[in-house]
């Protein structure tokens, strides 16, 4: 029995569109696939090798003892005790800006050079981190200066480095040692004293902070 012209001729257009879907759809599902693979690849490595979440805040009487019980593990021992007690002391004598860089990768990161540019002289600057393994070293500029790179030898997973930049502004309306109200008024003013922070890594990681 034949079959009719136009019965046959829409089977073939109906096959054909039906191919044509398929191989669309399936191209389509392949790139959405590699796209999917690509982004996997972006984004595993940030959550599992070194990553970095940098902040950068002007240190004052509201949040001085939330910084240093951050990294109280470092002052284990009447030694340390004694290193945090001359820090407070000496605190209302320079106006600090903090650059707090913790490791939220699964990673540990060494040789973490921290950049910090200023537009006014550094008056003092230190550096404590959550464990007692890590540990600063200044390796350009630093005190008298209007910039600073320090090295962190060793930020372990889920820890915390804290850089503290001492400066004393002469266009700042306050003079040393710093009352609450200057140090109110530096929480706002901070950043026109800040330009930037850079943080790297041996490892190839860098982060930014304005």
């Amino acid at each position: 029995m034949e079959i009719p012209r136009d019965i046959s001729g829409k089977t073939t257009a109906l096959l054909v569109i039906g191919l044509v879907m398929v191989l669309f759809f399936g191209y389509r599902a392949y790139v959405n696939s590699r796209q999917a693979l690509q982004i996997l690849e972006i984004q595993v490595p940030n959550i599992t090798r070194v990553a970095f979440d940098t902040q950068v805040f002007a240190l004052t009487p509201a949040n001085l003892e939330p910084v240093l019980t951050s990294v109280a593990r470092q002052f284990g021992g009447p030694e340390g005790k004694g290193e945090m007690e001359k820090f407070k002391k000496e605190f209302a004598s320079h106006l600090w800006i903090a650059v707090m860089t913790r490791n939220k990768g699964l990673q540990s990161a060494t040789e973490v050079l921290t950049r910090v540019q200023l537009t006014t002289p550094i008056t003092a600057l230190q550096g404590y981190s959550s464990t007692g393994y890590a540990s600063m070293e200044v390796k350009e500029g630093g005190k008298g200066k209007e910039m600073a790179s320090v090295n962190w030898n060793y930020i372990e997973p889920a820890i915390t480095a804290v850089t503290l930049i001492g400066v004393q502004p002469k266009a700042f309306a306050g003079k040393p040692p710093y009352s609450k109200k200057d140090m109110s008024i530096w929480s706002r003013d901070f950043r026109l004293y800040f330009e930037l922070a850079e943080v790297k890594s041996k490892e190839g990681v860098i982060a930014y902070a304005y």
